[in-house]
């Protein structure tokens, strides 16, 4: 039942209000927490935490990040899956003016080194024994071992039992100490302010467009604006009584700005897995506490074959987005048909972004979408098709291949000191700040954007461009074909290897038949090699480089 007060803090919510005036990441989310604080914010391994608590937790963190002697503009770095306190820390360090790093919770001790001597972090959050290894490597550093079930009570015991926290020793602490004696964390001495940007508050880990490792640094603004237009791509204009199925960590643009932050910016829930756990996931579906899916396409054929993900419970599902790897159309009819063969209307649509523009900037919605495009722009971003052959970048028109360029408010401010490649990618245009996007598509009459590939993967065979997308989407339509992964070879440029999963050995010979009368005699691979299954990387990712490895050693 609704009350008043609850009906003028859904308006408030709804207005975007909460969005006015904030300077950090963690200011709309404590508007949505001061009117809704009996609402779950969080859902984790079966228990519920209330935006109270998150408040709560949120304000205990912060001061004893101050109170250990961080000072303004120093860097956090947390190597936390989705547990609780990564979310935690995660606006902790914004409420404290601090800058916020999160990495891969399996990041090695080398990466993390890296990424501190980068940033300038004192501190580092990490799980158990990794932890122990990261300080073992990081003497510059002080690490602070966490347990992903501290905030599960009992079931803590059990676990500490079973995989019991490194001891405290040198510039290792627990997180426990930490929170009790924040004054005695071990810092060292002098104070390492972030080189980055003014306007910068998070700094993520990317490839940047050329594929070389860079951190990127978004400012709290470009990470609120897309949060602000969160509530229009999942198509609610109220999530209170919605929850989100937060497998993306929140290093991954999608996983901070829509996986978590835009649900806990309208008051809605977070259902957090520090792992994927299929049978964990459909079990929170089943019980109604999930409404919004994002993930990579891995994640959703492991929903599909589970023989739970069933029945009238999938009709409280409103819509699901997939993105971060190769999508097969396949997967988007076979999740759409499955849906509504138990009477559900949610749909799987693909959307595209990158890290430097926060992550997504188009995407299909039910209200606007279109079978083999990426959507269209969000509103307030634009997206053109270039061609940056001359002196000036020349727009393209509609049905033009060229390079996407981005322009909006949700763009990054830099890679962190790296000036020679911040001003590489910008550019001006009609007046406004674009970002290159290192990637080929083009825009239609309509308005819908088409992705093409990323340039660096597109193949020149006798001079005519190979698109390996287009090679992988008619493969996976043959029967028998579970996953396909068309790579060039780096010894042979010219020749494209297509990995298939499957172990009909027909299929070789039926696949490149088949490319070569349905797109071109160039496109055609010089081999197709057969594999069980393709290996991932952490993100699930096809890991291309083990599939050349597993090629090469069978040469």
């Amino acid at each position: 039942m609704k009350t008043k007060k609850n009906e003028k803090g859904l308006a408030y919510i709804a207005e975007g209000k909460q969005f006015d005036g904030a300077d950090s990441l963690y200011f709309p989310v404590e508007k949505a927490a001061n009117l809704f604080p009996k609402n779950t914010a969080l859902r984790f391994l079966g228990k519920n935490i209330s935006y109270k608590t998150l408040s709560e937790k949120v304000s205990e963190y912060s001061s004893c990040l101050l109170k250990a002697g961080l000072k303004k503009g120093e860097a956090v770095t947390f190597a936390l899956p989705n547990i609780p306190e990564s979310v935690y820390l995660l606006y902790a360090t914004q409420k404290a003016e601090l800058r916020t790093s999160p990495l891969h919770p399996l990041s090695t001790p080398e990466a993390v080194s890296s990424a501190i001597e980068k940033t300038g972090s004192r501190i580092v959050f990490a799980l158990g024994d990794a932890a122990r290894k990261i300080a073992e490597r990081c003497a510059s550093a002080t690490v602070v071992a966490v347990s992903p079930a501290n905030s599960l009570g009992i079931k803590k015991l059990l676990f500490s039992l079973r995989s019991p926290l490194p001891k405290k020793s040198g510039n290792l602490i627990r997180l426990s100490d930490f929170l009790k004696n924040p004054q005695n964390t071990p810092l060292v001495s002098h104070v390492k302010i972030c080189p980055a940007h003014q306007k910068t508050s998070v700094l993520l880990q990317s490839g940047g467009t050329t594929g070389t490792p860079k951190v990127i640094g978004l400012s709290a603004d470009s990470v609120n604006n897309l949060a602000a237009r969160g509530m229009g791509i999942l198509g609610k204009n109220d999530v209170t009584r919605c929850g989100m199925l937060s497998v993306l960590p929140v290093f991954h643009g999608f996983g901070l700005a829509m996986g978590v932050h835009a649900m806990l910016c309208h008051g809605g829930k977070n259902v957090l897995f520090p792992k994927f756990h299929r049978a964990s996931a459909v079990r929170e579906i089943r019980k109604g506490n999930v409404q919004f899916v994002i993930g990579v396409p891995r994640l959703y054929e492991a929903l599909l074959s589970h023989p739970k993900f069933a029945g009238k419970a999938l009709r409280s599902l409103a819509v699901a987005y997939v993105g971060g790897d190769f999508v097969p159309r396949t997967l988007l009819k076979e999740y759409d048909a499955h849906i509504k063969k138990f009477g559900g209307k949610s749909r799987l649509y693909e959307g595209y972004g990158l890290t430097e523009t926060v992550t997504v900037c188009s995407v299909n919605t039910d209200s606007a979408n279109k079978d083999e495009t990426v959507g269209k722009p969000l509103a307030g971003m634009e997206i053109r098709a270039f061609d940056f052959s001359g002196d000036t970048p020349r727009e393209l028109p509609p049905n033009e291949k060229g390079e996407l360029g981005i322009t909006g408010d949700t763009l990054m401010q830099e890679y962190l000191s790296d000036e020679k490649s911040t001003a590489e990618v910008f550019f001006s245009y009609n007046g406004k700040n674009y970002v290159r996007t290192g990637d080929c598509g083009y825009t239609d009459e309509e308005g819908f954007i088409h992705f093409v590939s990323r340039f660096k993967r597109i193949v020149k065979v006798k001079g005519i461009p190979v698109y390996p997308m287009e090679i992988e989407q008619l493969a996976i339509t043959v029967e028998g074909v579970g996953a396909a992964c068309a790579v060039p070879l780096t010894e042979k440029p010219e020749s494209i290897v297509l990995f298939i999963e499957g172990t009909d050995e027909t299929l070789k010979e039926r696949l490149k038949k088949l490319i070569r009368e349905k797109i071109s005699i160039y496109a055609e691979p010089s081999e197709v090699f057969l594999v069980k299954s393709f290996p991932v990387t952490n993100m699930s990712k096809t890991d291309t480089n083990a599939l050349l490895e597993l090629y090469r050693s069978a040469k």
